[in-house]
């Protein structure tokens, strides 16, 4: 699973390969099943090949299960063109012919030079400072990976990561020297795939990896090296750290547009509960990493302020005894204080469990509304902190 396949370009896509071949051999395009499956670089059914060769020499969206047919019939188109003119006809002239003339889907052609198209496809795919493919690719390959996996009953991972602080890299050292960060970063995501991985810079400094034919435990080892390999890249004597998050299909998601949600929610946990880790996407209710906080909580109102302390909190909520009476889906501005590291964090809440637990007593549960980067940062260091004491007070060190 962990292999790593020497050859070739890691994630390449399937018209990459295509398009390798008739840069070598560029009048025999009819031996292109053939010399795709010698490759090795992709494990795909005969009609899925077929669409993908439609796609590079047509532009067209040929279905796999019309695509092998559709072959045969411009094979046999192309000789009877040669017999007819009693020479040699090329492949790419016979499916010319039999699209405008015999299964017309191409009204107008036009002739273009097939390394002019690639190249500028690539301009379009590729994102020009990591050399990744960019947000577009990413969407269109995530759609064709779920689907191919859903169909054969395979597995399939994404991950999602983005370089911890990085906002601090840029307001500290440049722009420049963020590029540079965001390039080794790239690089080192490529050296840690197989060839059928795909990367993509699908942000500023977000990443998407997408693991065919692998369950969330190998994603989650081939993530953890990933992560281990960015950790070599050095900023004054420091190591470079990512966050990420997977979610795996069918183990944790049933849909295609459900999975990047999922893992950009187990990011966001293994971001604001310490960093520098991958989380894999948990279904539980209770699984933001809750943790006991005894902080002071300031209710900021028009015309008075209330004031509680809370009993625990999470990247996504917080749990709190009042005595007054707060009505339930109420939105409130709110500061949490620590007394510790005087941490004070500004926030707006709204409740969405009441329990009335005494005479005046209510048990109340509220969600983080807004929560800004700087906030969110906060909370990931009282996470630590407070994970920090738990250790040392049980003697884990």
């Amino acid at each position: 699973m962990l292999n790593q396949n020497p050859s070739g370009r890691p994630g390449q896509r399937i018209e990459d390969t295509i398009m390798g071949i008739l840069e070598e051999n560029p009048n025999h395009a009819e031996n292109l099943l053939q010399k795709i499956r010698e490759s090795q670089i992709h494990h795909l059914e005969d009609n899925q090949i077929y669409s993908a060769i439609f796609k590079v020499l047509t532009s067209l969206d040929i279905s796999e299960n019309k695509s092998e047919s559709i072959w045969k019939e411009i094979i046999e188109n192309k000789n009877k063109l040669s017999h007819c003119l009693g020479r040699p006809v090329g492949f790419s002239v016979a499916l010319v012919d039999y699209f405008a003339n015999i299964n017309p889907k191409i009204k107008n052609p036009k002739i273009i030079e097939m390394k002019l198209f690639a190249d500028t496809e690539k301009l379009i795919l590729v994102d020009e400072l990591t050399r990744l493919y960019n947000r577009r690719h990413f969407e269109t390959a995530l759609v064709r990976e779920f689907k191919q996996s859903k169909r054969y009953n395979q597995n399939l991972s994404l991950l999602i990561i983005d370089i911890d602080d990085f906002k601090k890299i840029n307001d500290t050292y440049g722009h420049t020297t963020g590029d540079e960060i965001l390039t080794k970063v790239s690089k080192q995501i490529t050296s840690c795939l197989r060839m059928e991985d795909t990367a993509c810079r699908i942000g500023g400094e977000e990443f998407a990896v997408i693991f065919p034919q692998t369950n969330e435990e190998q994603a989650m080892i081939a993530s953890e090296k990933l992560l281990e390999a960015c950790r070599t890249i050095q900023l004054s004597g420091k190591s470079v750290t990512l966050s990420g998050g997977i979610v795996s299909y069918p183990e944790k998601v049933k849909t295609c547009d459900d999975m990047y949600d999922l893992a950009d929610r187990a990011l966001y946990t293994a971001k604001y509960s310490g960093k520098n880790q991958i989380v894999a996407y948990s279904n539980e209710k209770r699984s933001s990493l809750r943790f006991d906080a005894n902080l002071e909580l300031l209710f900021i109102l028009p015309d008075k302020t209330l004031k509680t302390i809370s009993k625990n909190i999470s990247v996504t909520g917080i749990a709190f005894d009042t005595e007054d009476d707060i009505t339930l889906n109420e939105s409130f501005d709110v500061k949490l204080r620590e007394s510790d590291s005087h941490q004070e964090i500004n926030a707006k809440i709204k409740v969405v469990r009441k329990e009335e637990v005494g005479i005046h007593k209510y048990l109340m549960g509220a969600e983080f509304l807004e929560l800004s980067a700087e906030d969110q940062t906060k909370l990931s260091d009282l996470y630590t902190l407070h994970r920090y004491k738990s250790k040392m007070s049980t003697g884990v060190v």
